[in-house]
């Protein structure tokens, strides 16, 4: 029988070192893939991902469980994504529309369907390209819950207990940013 995360937290806590090594093994592909819809850079992802593990090993003392382990490691990931992006700004970096496209090898191909013809699949990227870029332009607060909810398939329930804010505020700025989405999409037709 599979272990839970927060059995393993609790093993962890314990002293039990393979305990991190499951939840690394278990949440690396997702953690990654949600750093780099936050970020949009692959490289910048993976600095983030080891970050935000090394961050979890060391305050899994202050796990308490009262919530499910993802909601604390989207919390730290969310929180941790948002202030690098903050600091890219503050250093007037390459601001993060310019990682457009830049590592798109990490993108997940998982709406792609094989069996279409090369032809439907080079239109499908090129769709799911439009809609990853107007998704990075849009405003933090918006681009959060929009990645949350449609490429991680949270509940607005998951999604609140993550950024500890009310459902009706998430819903509300669900529907703000897909109609952004929308005109920025619109236009660009």
């Amino acid at each position: 029988m599979e272990r839970s995360d927060e059995t393993l937290m609790r093993q962890l806590q314990r002293g039990n070192p393979t305990a991190f090594e499951t939840l690394v093994n278990r949440w690396e592909k997702p953690l990654l893939n949600y750093c780099y819809q936050m970020v949009n850079n692959m490289e910048l992802a993976e600095d983030c991902r080891q970050e935000v593990f090394l961050r979890i090993y060391k305050s899994a003392k202050t796990f308490r469980g009262r919530s499910q382990f993802s909601t604390w490691l989207y919390r730290i990931a969310t929180n941790f994504c948002l202030n690098t992006l903050a600091k890219q700004q503050r250093r007037n970096e390459t601001p993060i529309a310019a990682y457009q496209d830049s590592a798109s090898e990490g993108f997940d191909d998982r709406f792609i369907d094989p069996s279409d013809s090369p032809d439907a699949v080079v239109v499908q990227k090129e769709i799911e390209s439009r809609v990853r870029s107007a998704v990075v332009c849009l405003p933090e607060d918006l681009r959060v819950i929009v990645i949350m909810r449609h490429y991680h398939d949270m509940t607005f329930q998951e999604i609140a207990n993550i950024l500890e804010s009310p459902v009706s505020t998430v819903k509300s700025r669900m529907t703000t940013g897909m109609r952004h989405l929308r005109q920025m999409l619109s236009k660009g037709e």
